[in-house]
């Protein structure tokens, strides 16, 4: 574990103020307790007072040590759909975050946050006023700010289905793009105005005013492995060279460098829309698997980005998490780059 990961973890560990206080009340009333009691009380039952303590603490570290690095949120879950294992992995690397914010319109609760060296994912609820309906197709915010040390990041709101779809309660996935990882990073948080929409193509309207505002620690480890490739392509009969390639669970990026790069991208031409907000991805990869089966982006579920017209930087998410462990092969035009 990193000397980061450590200090994140004593951070967790401190009580707050007003735990303190209470448990100062508490060491203040049983001592007042074992005063009334000590001439009483024998050797052996002074032992296993002072065993419970320490059984005690070892249980509230393991569950605080739990509730902050190995426990994935049942919405994530319900959003990503990992098996068992990737269950695990993605535990591995969560942080907890457990901030409310509230204002007369609404209070916003921030819970856990995963993410890779290009993608994080904020877990978040919204809970309306009692008796505000929010039962909408789908939902985002009309504006944000996180101030990370990214010059460029792109960002979606995404509703997770919390099996009670007519109550005033929302579950949401806010997903960030960034070049680099935002891991560790302490950022100024804050969305607003609450939009609702009906399903593609319907148009978002503002349903709840106001902005939630804070301080956020994105404490998570990320889980990217990043292989070095350096190898001639061809895109649309164009030379390339792909770069590098990075892995996760939850998504793949690639590094791409052509002095052909704006050709490649008019012969990629336009985004083709196929469907209710679904478009084609220009630049699909086909995952192999060890078992012999595969998987294709070929719908755009991330993003493009070009640079100073020679590199593409690409990140891609799958339907759901990807068995990254598993990988042999990845397929990137006619080129397959083994992956060790």
């Amino acid at each position: 574990m990193s000397h980061n990961n450590i200090n994140q973890l004593f951070e967790m560990l401190t009580p707050k103020n007003s735990q303190k206080e209470k448990m100062l009340h508490h060491i203040l009333a049983n001592r007042q307790d074992e005063g009334k009691q000590a001439r009483i009380l024998p050797p052996s039952k002074r032992f296993k007072v002072i065993l419970l303590v320490a059984v005690v603490t070892i249980c509230l570290t393991t569950t605080a040590w739990a509730a902050a690095y190995m426990g994935l949120d049942d919405m994530f879950r319900n959003y990503l759909k990992p098996n068992s294992e990737q269950t695990q992995a993605l535990s591995n690397g969560a942080y907890v975050v457990d901030k409310q914010i509230k204002n007369k319109n609404g209070t916003l609760e921030i819970k856990q946050v995963i993410g890779d060296h290009h993608l994080t994912y904020i877990l978040m609820d919204f809970i309306a006023p009692e008796g505000t309906l929010l039962d909408a197709a789908r939902y985002r915010f009309a504006d944000y700010d996180l101030t990370t040390d990214q010059s460029y990041q792109s960002v979606e709101f995404e509703v997770v289905d919390d099996s009670h779809p007519s109550d005033n309660k929302i579950s949401l996935v806010m997903s960030i793009f960034t070049k680099n990882s935002i891991a560790g990073q302490k950022v100024h948080f804050k969305v607003e105005d609450l939009q609702a929409s009906d399903p593609y193509p319907g148009h978002f309207k503002t349903v709840i005013g106001g902005d939630w505002e804070t301080e956020l620690q994105l404490g998570f480890t990320e889980y990217s492995m990043l292989y070095e490739v350096n190898k001639k392509i061809s895109m649309f009969g164009h030379e390339a060279i792909l770069q590098s390639i990075s892995i996760s669970p939850i998504s793949i990026s690639l590094k791409i460098e052509s002095s052909s790069m704006d050709v490649i991208h008019q012969a990629a031409g336009p985004l083709k829309e196929i469907g209710l907000n679904q478009n084609l991805d220009d630049y699909p990869i086909t995952i192999k698997y060890q078992d012999g089966t595969s998987e294709t982006t070929s719908l755009l579920n991330g993003i493009h980005l070009s640079e100073s017209h020679r590199y593409l930087f690409t990140v891609k998410r799958f339907e759901h998490v990807i068995n990254d462990k598993e990988i042999s092969s990845i397929v990137f035009f006619d080129t397959e780059i083994a992956i060790r």
